[in-house]
């Protein structure tokens, strides 16, 4: 009796472990691009694997051409981003934080400054106040230091706090006079602060000793072909989506192979369905939710939780956060980040839309600064401050009014 409840446990025990690994190719399945997905399919499926199989890609024509892009991508190569998941082993943290600051690192821009909010971050990950606090603070104190910053000034403001520079008329310098320093308007920031020249030149000296780029110096990748996993057309206002199932290759066995070796297939392109499955159902959700950001070309953008389109369909947020990283949407007027879509505060990226247009249309011998900007703004009926301004203007890209300036 207790050799056969033995055997019993041990069948239980290995059914837990092949679904424990299943679960876990499908959801590294599930998070791959489309280049990544075609790395791995050719490197299971190599001749070196043991397997005799040919991979074929459809000669199926996409309703929109389905043409590829070029992009600036980071690499699978050992780069800026591994080098500072490397560094969480040094730190004494339970698992659940350092997944958290695994998931800032993997959201990090090319300069080494966050994307997503903290408000979204917790959104996604449904943790609380004190435990993103806590992945903050390790995040805060990797290196090179500065990185996790949501604009110049916090980043510069965590390489002083690094390196034990203390100091409350600096700090109020960085958060409030950045652009009286780009201007070399030192009269005028003395007045601000009440510091004669000495002081004002020692701080000068502080912030040119601090990297307003953490990732400079570092490889942050090199560029590489970027596939879109949906296509989307417009047609006399309704939008219609394809999921670009062409640049998949088809795996087709050769020759006759043993049992294992079919298991194999079948569980991988088993899980190559289900992330056709889950990115077809996203984007039914997102279609109908973010109708008005196809048709304005863009220009205008609904609020979109990514735990609303979880509990539509019975996810958890970070599975819908795994299905749309590195995913990208082919429209005709771009290609787009499916992230883009996932936005908490429409506000904010009407903000943004707005800054961009003024930016575009300045004259280029005398570019508009911050606080034009915020007059702009305030003419249209939107009053924010110079230094959110300023957070946005670099979160789309673009440099200070000064470095602007085409002489």
């Amino acid at each position: 009796m207790a050799n056969k409840l033995n055997i019993i446990e041990r069948q239980k025990l290995t059914q837990s472990l092949k679904l424990s690994q299943m679960m876990k190719l499908s959801i590294n399945i599930l998070k791959m691009s489309v280049m990544d997905l075609n790395k791995f399919i050719e490197k299971e499926f190599s001749e070196d694997s043991g397997i005799s199989v040919e991979l074929n890609y459809s000669k199926k024509e996409n309703f929109n051409g389905g043409k590829e892009a070029e992009m600036n991508y980071p690499t699978d190569e050992k780069n800026f981003f591994q080098i500072l998941e490397e560094q969480l082993s040094y730190f004494k943290i339970n698992k659940k934080i350092k997944e958290i600051c695994i998931f800032i690192i993997n959201n990090l821009d090319k300069k080494g400054y966050l994307e997503l909010s903290k408000i979204e971050i917790k959104d996604i990950l449904e943790v609380s106040n004190k435990e993103l606090e806590e992945a903050f603070d390790i995040i805060h104190n990797l290196e090179p230091y500065g990185i996790g910053a949501y604009s110049l000034e916090e980043c510069l403001k965590i390489q002083l706090k690094a390196k034990k520079i203390i100091e409350e008329k600096l700090s109020l310098f960085i958060d409030n006079y950045l652009y009286l320093l780009a201007d070399k308007k030192y009269d005028l920031i003395k007045e601000k602060l009440n510091i004669n020249d000495n002081i004002l030149f020692s701080y000068i000296d502080i912030i040119k000793s601090l990297n307003p780029i953490p990732s400079r110096g570092y490889s942050v990748g090199k560029v590489r072909k970027i596939i879109p996993d949906v296509l989307v057309e417009i047609k006399k206002n309704e939008i219609f989506y394809e999921i670009n199932r062409a640049s998949i290759p088809q795996i087709n066995v050769k020759d006759k192979i043993e049992d294992k070796y079919y298991k194999k297939i079948n569980e991988i392109i088993s899980c190559i369905e289900k992330r056709f499955e889950t990115i077809d159902k996203i984007m039914k959700i997102i279609i109908r939710e973010q109708k008005i950001f196809f048709t304005s070309q863009g220009k205008k953008i609904n609020t979109l939780k990514i735990s609303d389109i979880a509990d539509k369909l019975n996810l958890s947020p970070s599975t819908v956060s795994r299905a749309v990283k590195e995913k990208y949407i082919k429209t005709n007027f771009g290609i787009i980040s499916l992230r883009k879509l996932f936005n908490l505060d429409s506000a904010v990226f009407l903000y943004q839309q707005k800054i961009l247009e003024y930016i575009e249309n300045e004259n280029k011998e005398n570019p508009i600064s911050d606080q034009d900007i915020v007059n702009l703004l305030e003419k249209d009926g939107i009053k924010i401050a110079r230094r959110t301004v300023t957070k946005y203007r670099e979160k789309l890209g673009y440099k200070s009014s000064h470095k602007r300036k085409k002489y």
